[in-house]
């Protein structure tokens, strides 16, 4: 079995802080998912997300002009340039401070930051004839506390309550303009389209408008015309005067988050911290909309270039919604989990993924969507367990609200729900191969208890273990359950003839999870003590064993007292999977890596790190001692100030003084091979990840030059130079590049082409080929080329496979 599996998608986490943004043709949205980026696409309702991390989360992000650079900062500054359409990560960068905005210049030509108190504009990517991906183009001062926001060209917002106009290179008679008058921080400031007139949005509520003596036009012909300018010209090139100043609505005294400007409609939309967001028409200030979208703070705002679709980022509640103001509709509505995603399980043909959280929902994702497409509120509990029924039109949950509930996926409704005749908690769930029999293992009971689906008919309920059952499992080839328990022993029941136990399994630690080979002949157990343990079921023996608990990895805490090494014995796989061919099994626990062994040979096959982000506690294995205070770990010290992230108690204003940070632990509460065996899933505290063959590098150049381009390529394809055009596509391997010329190529001068391709072109061209007969329409084209292909290549594939046969 192939175990290349690369990562491919990020579901269950839509939004975590940060901005959003409009790609500039307005169809998608990037949203910041931790330390990662994910785009969803609007009008093909699809979602992926990018495949390079940054070492922390996300705090800001742009995009070029021309959607094809992307520019991810994080916490502490450090950034990453990066293809958009290539998915590749280009540069790293660190700016050395935290950055509170960072914005492309309208041509694309340079990049502005907010650094501290100052700001700096870098060359952009490409412009410069410098080596070096970002050459700084000069540093902007006078600000007196940290700059928040940046607007072309060229004024910055901060936290001295003024905004400041700059020009981008030194002009004479001109000199940095202060607009001031604010009472509290500048959280937007913004140019109108096409003039020198400006607005300030300060977070109190307050909206100033400056105007300008001196249009655009005026300014640029002045700075031309130096030499001809007259004494009285030359006393001040423009100046800025003080408008009309507007005030919003403010109700139990929230404060403006976000704002944006749809600066060819002038409409402006802005963002308070009780979920509400407001759109008023400029200069005039006329109110067109006002809408409450939940009860936190709304952290980020977007529209598009079009000005039809808003979007808006919620961090306490991890959501992204995407508004069409003129129907009052919505676009997008997505939202994860509100706590710790726990359980997950595929249905039976791939296409879906349901999961369970603390938050007490069940949520279904489309796989090649990467949308949540239905929500279950029943439980008012942790979910602990979901399965699917096999025809793949019921799902299951677990509770610990002491109920077990089936959902119904043609209705989504649920239509039945199980309880215990006393009161339990339900921590594992399991259901029969017909589909007719759900058992759930109790917590606090300890007891099973077995139920038909068709009736709701409680039949059985088996005791005998002495600890909480953690989990279950039916047989698939026997009508035998498998049940495993923190008391060191795995039962199994003969469900449909005795209430008692047939046999028990002796283990020397506590049972954390079990799984059962499809063959339903061994059984694989983890243990407390970190081992693998795998028994025949038959023989009720112990057949092999793996001790996995090195395999874990290390990772210590920020206040650990223990060293990295010490604290890794107290770690454990909590979930288990079967490969489908049952010769390998799937471990993940309270680590950052998921683990594939070979049962056999009783060897750790691959281990997958699914996340590298620092945000997380328990990432670093060794802590610097230069980190250390007399106060503890800085990472511990609570420096924020009063922010949206605190809840206030009842009465309180400015947040809740008793509020500490923390930060949460990298685990993997779940994981799960899909029935394909194409990809696995793994439910952590990032999110679902999801893991698959089908992944396939995007951009992987091969002879790769300064002179071949894109642009070089359609230039000698202009040119009717076929053959070297399709060898510089090979050379970029970009498959639209590559589709583009092949589909420009006419069926008489095919034979030509490839007659003048090289062994190795040849190679490439035939697996293009062959991909494009599954998906294109164009049937008896590519036949023609794989026609000619084995007609005048044949010697030489006849050699190729006679080469791999031997391998074999």
């Amino acid at each position: 079995m192939k175990f290349s599996f690369k990562f491919s998608n990020l579901l269950g986490t839509v939004y975590k802080r940060g901005n959003v943004k409009f790609t500039n043709h307005g169809d998608c949205v990037i949203s910041p998912v931790g330390n990662r980026v994910t785009v969803f696409d609007l009008k093909n309702n699809k979602s992926w997300t990018l495949p390079f991390e940054n070492a922390k989360n996300i705090a800001r992000l742009a995009l070029s002009p021309d959607d094809t650079t992307i520019i991810t900062v994080d916490e502490d500054g450090r950034s990453i340039l990066a293809n958009l359409r290539t998915k590749v990560a280009l540069h790293f960068f660190n700016f050395k401070k935290p950055v509170e905005d960072i914005v492309f210049s309208p041509n694309g030509r340079f990049i502005a930051v907010t650094h501290g108190k100052h700001v700096q504009v870098w060359s952009a990517p490409g412009h410069t004839r410098e080596f070096a991906p970002f050459v700084l183009h000069r540093t902007y001062t006078g600000h007196y506390d940290d700059t928040t926001c940046i607007d072309w060209f060229f004024i910055v917002g901060s936290k001295d309550m003024t905004a400041r106009i700059y020009s981008l290179d030194p002009m004479e008679n001109f000199s940095p303009v202060t607009l001031s008058g604010a009472r509290n921080t500048i959280v937007g400031c913004f140019f109108q389209e096409g003039s020198l007139d400006a607005y300030t949005i300060s977070s109190s509520g307050a909206l100033g408008i400056w105007t300008c003596s001196a249009k655009l036009q005026e300014v640029f012909l002045r700075t031309k015309d130096k030499n001809d300018q007259t004494d009285q010209d030359k006393e001040e090139l423009v100046k800025w005067k003080k408008g009309p100043k507007h005030f919003f609505e403010k109700e139990n005294f929230t404060e403006i988050t976000s704002c944006a400007l749809h600066k060819a409609t002038q409409v402006l939309i802005v963002g308070f911290s009780n979920g509400v967001f407001t759109i008023h028409e400029l200069p005039d200030f006329n109110l067109i909309q006002t809408l409450s979208i939940s009860q936190q703070t709304i952290s980020a705002v977007a529209v598009n270039p079009t000005g039809e679709w808003l979007a808006f980022g919620c961090t306490s509640l991890g959501q992204l919604l995407v508004w069409e103001w003129q129907s009052e509709s919505y676009i997008l509505k997505q939202q994860g989990h509100y706590y710790d995603m726990n359980v997950l399980a595929y249905s039976p043909d791939g296409n879906y993924i349901a999961t369970g959280g603390d938050d007490g929902k069940v949520k279904l994702w489309n796989t090649m969507t990467g949308f949540c497409f239905v929500t279950f509120h029943e439980h008012s509990a942790s979910v602990t367990a979901v399965t699917f029924s096999p025809n793949g039109q019921v799902v299951l949950s677990a509770s610990l609200d002491g109920t077990v509930r089936a959902f119904d996926l043609n209705r989504y409704r649920n239509f039945r729900t199980f309880a215990s005749p006393r009161p339990a908690q339900f921590s594992t769930l399991a259901l029969d191969s017909s589909g007719e029999v759900v058992a759930a293992g109790s917590r606090d009971t300890f007891e099973i208890f077995v139920w038909s689906i068709q009736t709701g008919r409680l039949l059985e309920v088996l005791a005998g273990h002495e600890a909480p059952v953690s989990s279950l499992a039916f047989s698939p080839s026997h009508p035998v359950l498998i049940s495993g328990a923190w008391d060191k022993t795995v039962r199994l029941w003969n469900v449909f003839e005795s209430k008692v136990s047939r046999e028990t399994l002796n283990l020397t630690s506590d049972v954390v999870s079990i799984a059962v080979r499809p063959d339903g002949r061994e059984v694989a157990i983890s243990s407390l003590d970190g081992a693998l343990t795998f028994w025949d079921l038959e023989a009720a023996v112990q057949v092999k064993s793996v001790d996995g608990r090195r395999d874990l990895g290390a990772g210590r805490k920020a206040d650990d007292k223990i060293t990295a090494r010490s604290s890794a014995f107290g770690k454990c796989f909590t979930s288990l999977c079967y490969t489908a061919d049952g010769e390998n099994v799937l471990a993940g626990g309270r680590s950052k890596f998921v683990c594939i062994y070979n049962v056999e040979q009783q060897i750790l096959l691959k281990r997958f790190q699914v996340s590298r982000n620092l945000s997380f506690d328990g990432m670093k294995e060794k802590l610097r001692s230069d980190q250390m205070t007399e106060a503890g770990p800085v990472d511990m010290i609570d420096d924020r100030d009063s922010d949206e992230e605190d809840i206030s108690l009842p009465g309180v204003l400015k947040g809740d003084m008793s509020s500490r940070r923390t930060r949460p632990e990298i685990r993997v509460k779940c994981v799960q091979f899909s029935p394909t065996g194409r990809a696995w899933a793994a439910a952590s505290t990032e999110g679902l990840l999801i893991y698959s063959l089908d992944a396939s590098l995007v951009f992987d150049p091969y002879d790769l030059d300064s002179d071949v381009t894109p642009e070089v390529t359609r230039q000698v394809l202009a040119r009717g130079e076929y053959a070297r055009a399709l060898v510089l596509g090979f050379r970029l391997n970009e498959q639209q590049l590559i589709k583009e010329v092949v589909e420009s190529i006419k069926c008489s001068d095919i034979r030509l082409v490839v007659q003048a391709l090289s062994d190795t072109y040849v190679d490439k061209l035939l697996w293009f080929v062959s991909g494009q007969l599954d998906t294109s329409a164009h049937l008896q084209f590519y036949l023609t080329w794989c026609q000619e292909i084995f007609t005048l290549h044949v010697s030489w594939y006849t050699i190729v496979l006679l080469e791999h046969k031997q391998k074999i």
